[in-house]
């Protein structure tokens, strides 16, 4: 029976949306979410080794991958419980940035908290909790050499370690100065 609401016919010829999801688009978002659930996953299991979430640009890249893989795996759901997924998967992935399982990350953060123009009093001040293991004068590293030929002969240092345990001995946080200001900072792990 067709119904007519002010001349005007429903069409019939339109088949009606699905709003089942096909085989395909399951394969695909279960393929992103694996992909996404083993970078995470992956990511939290080398973190001791190399932190890569002491480094807030991978933090918030893997995060908002995260929620968007979230958002679109959950397209079906409820709006409120697809933002609670998506939020979730968001503050889960930045919390991991805060997970320490040793002392490499705490040391990071600090070390990528020194700011070009600090002087050597606010490096070592945020710095205190680690080691200041040594100081003198020119580049230990070649790469910071060629950048800044003509200051190799003004240029004061001050190194940084974490630990004297073997695993992490040799992770440096070089910090560098030219009239008391800092001017580049390089870590060196081990």
């Amino acid at each position: 029976m067709d119904f007519q609401f002010r001349h005007r016919r429903i069409p019939r010829d339109r088949p009606a949306r699905s709003t089942h999801a096909t085989p395909m688009r399951t394969a695909l978002r279960t393929s992103a979410s694996l992909a996404v659930l083993t970078v995470v996953l992956l990511s939290l299991l080398i973190d001791p080794w190399m932190p890569l979430h002491a480094s807030w640009p991978f933090t918030l890249s893997l995060g908002l991958l995260t929620a968007a893989v979230a958002a679109w795996v959950s397209a079906g759901s409820a709006f409120v419980a697809r933002m609670a997924i998506v939020l979730l998967g968001f503050l889960l992935v930045l919390s991991m940035r805060y997970w320490d399982f040793n002392s490499r990350k705490p040391f990071l953060r600090n070390f990528h908290g020194l700011a070009v123009g600090d002087t050597k009093e606010d490096a070592i001040r945020k710095m205190a909790r680690f080691r200041l293991s040594g100081s003198g004068r020119g580049f230990v590293f070649a790469r910071l050499r060629d950048r800044y030929p003509t200051l190799s002969e003004r240029v004061e240092y001050l190194c940084f370690t974490h630990t004297r345990e073997g695993w992490g001995d040799s992770d440096w946080g070089l910090a560098y100065f030219v009239d008391g200001r800092l001017i580049d900072t390089q870590f060196s792990h081990d």
